[in-house]
């Protein structure tokens, strides 16, 4: 790319790597390595025509709930996550933050954020790092059961929703199961159980 004069790269970062969330200290300690990473490297090529972009996603609705591991209570961890990963505000289009990707890789952009939470997060650490790191340690006293325990067994996440059987959470996560079935194939737990097909 130096040689060529010209080139674009895009590192998918996270929220996780620029505000640490309850419950997921290795992966937000992965996540800030990833953005200062592309942060260097964007500096480092400064005036080489090549560019790199670091992309910030919040939650994106790909229907990861469906699969996700939840240690601890599992039912009470999806209770707030599939909601989470499903509500708009909360949470991104799979597809909508796609075309977001690529349009700030092309264009060169340093950084692209790409949900409306995961942009206030940011800017509150940047103005105020330690209340939000006592918030986020609110927020982990506030989450339901510890983190598990080395070896401790986890549940997937259309099992932890077929014990919580919550029909308000169901709903919640309407958006989030269509996702599953557009980008996974994925049909929803209701259907995959006998329970009864969901409603369209």
């Amino acid at each position: 790319m130096r040689r060529r004069g010209h080139g674009r790269i895009g590192t998918i970062t996270s929220i996780g790597g620029m505000v640490s969330p309850p419950h997921l200290l290795p992966y937000a300690t992965a996540k800030f390595a990833a953005v200062g990473f592309s942060d260097g490297l964007a500096a480092a090529l400064s005036g080489t025509g090549v560019t790199a972009t670091t992309v910030v996603p919040g939650l994106m609705r790909t229907g990861g709930h469906v699969h996700a591991r939840f240690g601890g209570d599992a039912p009470a961890e999806y209770a707030w996550f599939a909601p989470a990963a499903s509500l708009p505000l909360l949470s991104v289009d799979a597809e909508r933050a796609a075309r977001r990707i690529v349009d700030a890789v092309l264009a060169g952009r340093t950084m692209v954020v790409l949900t409306p939470l995961a942009w206030v997060g940011i800017r509150v650490r940047g103005l105020a790092p330690t209340t939000t790191t006592r918030l986020m340690g609110l927020a982990s006293r506030l989450l339901p059961g510890p983190p598990p325990r080395e070896g401790a067994r986890t549940v997937e996440g259309a099992e932890a929703r077929r014990r919580l059987a919550s029909p308000l959470v169901d709903r919640l996560a309407t958006l989030g199961d269509r996702a599953a079935r557009r980008l996974q194939g994925q049909r929803p737990p209701a259907e995959a159980t006998g329970d009864g097909p969901e409603p369209r």
